[in-house]
């Protein structure tokens, strides 16, 4: 026959009990996605990205829901059976630290589909949803990899970032279903940051990171200290190349508005998986010569970032570092632009994604054959919609006077609501 609980027993299992009440009312709201984000800002989502994202955080709700049905029972035992007061106290732990876990990941997703506050926001980052999509599906679907679906978000802040698909959320069993890209309000309406965030997806699912820092180790094999420096830089250089292959100049320029900071720029904190700012902008001008464009913009771009910001301001021990690594910038950049991807057969990914079609006279080309229509055409929309935010990026960089007439130009074409498919 089991003991009656002593009264201290019983006055911890009552509190038990009270605890596991108020965090499960608490959890049981967590069912309904409204919670997080309007009924208008979900139905802003895609299908393929909204429906699975609502199925995984419905799954973590329930399960979250179950582990506090279990904690209140237990707590309830207790209080007449005190053998069952230590396994009540560990569960209704258990269940508060759960909690805390399944709240992060639906107010994180909840504030992302909750960026979607206006008419002009919906449709902008529906259209970076579908050219995220693009951009992986180009180098991906030959590959036979699924590609993942992609929910966009604005925030506060100088640089884009993933959450990638496929990685575990801040919940225990809880897989993330889509690719959740930042996209910060400054590059909102010049995204090419977009694809550096989806190049980081594309180069974890198609192995490309590695062969990166092999072509860097290779390159630099007689500077072990540069190669010590460089090595650990290959997944964002990776995801900057990727960028550049979508995006050509546009991404250099928009990369140095992030980086060029005077009190960081020529900064390298140590563990800091992006390259130093400096080094990174020259990598980018690099690239466009690599990429065998000759003399354009980015030349004068990087005149004006080395006259505004000289090696000779950094701090000693990083000063040598930057200018012995400048003379190996051409034989790095054509290193990256050729670096095998396993997932390709071995295929570089500039052989995948020719750099020659966002060339200043390829995305000229395309301003010829598009004319007005470029900006307002469903059509081009869809079909060249990453090669326009190339050439709006372009034209906005290369020419100081006409910039401000670019940038509205790429806005109102972002933000216009699309009709639907007929």
């Amino acid at each position: 026959m089991t003991a009656l609980a002593a009264p201290r027993e019983r006055l911890v299992a009552a509190d038990l009990q009270r605890q596991s009440a108020h965090w499960l009312s608490a959890a049981a709201t967590f069912e309904d996605a409204e919670e997080f984000a309007s009924a208008q800002a979900w139905a802003a989502v895609e299908a393929q990205t909204g429906l699975p994202l609502r199925r995984q955080l419905g799954t973590a709700a329930r399960e979250l829901v179950g582990l506090g049905r279990d904690a209140h029972r237990l707590a309830t035992a207790a209080r007449t059976d005190p053998s069952r007061l230590t396994a009540a106290a560990r569960s209704v732990q258990v269940f508060r630290r759960r909690y805390t876990q399944v709240e992060t990941t639906l107010e994180f997703f909840g504030d992302a589909v909750s960026s979607r506050s206006s008419q002009g926001l919906r449709s902008t980052l529906r259209l970076l949803d579908g050219m995220a999509v693009q951009s992986m599906s180009a180098v991906l679907v030959p590959a036979g990899i699924p590609v993942p679906p992609v929910l966009c978000y604005v925030d506060k802040g100088l640089g884009a970032s993933i959450l990638r698909a496929g990685i575990r959320l801040w919940n225990p069993g809880t897989v993330n279903p889509v690719a959740a890209i930042k996209i910060v309000r400054h590059n909102l309406y010049r995204p090419t940051s977009l694809f550096h965030e989806t190049g980081h997806q594309v180069a974890h699912l198609a192995l490309w990171t590695g062969s990166v820092r092999e072509a860097i180790a290779r390159v630099l094999a007689g500077e072990p200290e540069l190669a010590r420096m460089w090595e650990p830089w290959a997944s964002e250089i990776a995801a900057d190349v990727f960028a550049f292959l979508h995006t050509g100049y546009a991404s250099v320029a928009a990369l140095y508005d992030v980086v060029g900071d005077a009190r960081t720029i020529l900064r390298w904190p140590l563990g800091d998986p992006h390259p130093v700012g400096w080094l990174r902008t020259r990598l980018g001008c690099a690239l466009c010569r690599a990429a065998g464009w000759g003399a354009g913009p980015w030349d004068a771009l990087e005149e004006a970032m080395l006259a505004a910001h000289p090696a000779a301001a950094a701090d000693p021990s990083v000063r040598a570092l930057l200018e012995r690594s400048a003379g190996w910038l051409p034989a790095l950049a054509s290193a990256c632009l050729a670096a095998p991807v396993p997932a390709f057969g071995g295929r570089a990914m500039a052989a995948v994604l020719d750099p020659a079609r966002v060339s200043p006279r390829a995305l000229a080309d395309l301003e010829r054959s598009a004319g007005a229509g470029a900006w307002s055409s469903p059509h081009w929309r869809r079909t060249e919609g990453i090669r326009l935010v190339a050439l709006a990026g372009l034209r906005e960089a290369e020419d100081p006077d006409g910039a401000p007439a670019w940038i509205e130009r790429a806005r109102t074409w972002m933000s216009a609501a699309v009709p639907a498919a007929g």
